[in-house]
């Protein structure tokens, strides 16, 4: 999957996202941009298929896991089937065979789930959402889980609370990327917060 020049932010979508933990996120890369940010959006699932979200869209991809090439930023947002059953095999692989191509590995809400699933959190500091943060604890002992963080960072890993934590850290990325001004310029335009207490 060839893109253009910039900070490739590839989204792993998969059926049953939450589609705020793909769109809040996505609409502070995209906001960035106008304020001179070089952030270039693309999306991805297991195997090039589109993504049924958790409201019912169908959300088209530019292709596969296996097609991407080097990536930036790799984002794999939540879902509530991660907390009811079994992370999906495809899934797990995918992001497995991502993660050595991205400079860095995000997860939004329940995503650290997949994460974990794929073994790429064990011995890390992470968190999730507040109410499935213990299930992430027991299912995954290896995982040191923060229930009180909005997100974490463990090396070239980063994990985020719930899904409205998913903005906090898209503005932290941004922040980390390209300046605070620019970060500050994006909160105010999407009427956030900079950096919630």
């Amino acid at each position: 999957m060839e893109r253009e020049p910039g900070r490739h932010i590839l989204f792993l979508v998969y059926d049953g996202i939450k589609m705020l933990d793909v769109a809040g996120p996505a609409e502070v890369f995209a906001e960035a941009n106008l304020f001179g940010a070089d952030y270039a959006l693309s999306y991805a699932s297991p195997f090039g298929a589109a993504a049924v979200t958790s409201v019912g869209l169908r959300l088209p991809v530019d292709g596969a896991a296996a097609d991407v090439a080097e990536v930036d930023t790799v984002v794999v947002p939540g879902g509530d089937a991660l907390v009811t059953r079994a992370v999906p095999a495809e899934l797990t692989e995918a992001i497995r065979l991502l993660h050595p191509r991205a400079r860095r590995l995000v997860s939004i809400c329940t995503g650290s789930f997949a994460l974990a699933g794929a073994g790429l959190l064990d011995g890390r500091r992470a968190t999730t959402h507040w109410q499935h943060a213990g299930l992430l604890a027991r299912a995954h002992p290896d995982v040191q889980v923060r229930p009180d963080a909005l997100f974490v960072e463990d090396g070239d890993i980063v994990t985020s609370a719930g899904v409205s934590a998913g903005i906090d850290l898209a503005l932290a990325l941004v922040e980390r990327d390209h300046g605070a001004d620019l970060a500050r310029n994006v909160a105010r335009n999407l009427v956030v917060f900079m950096q919630r207490p």
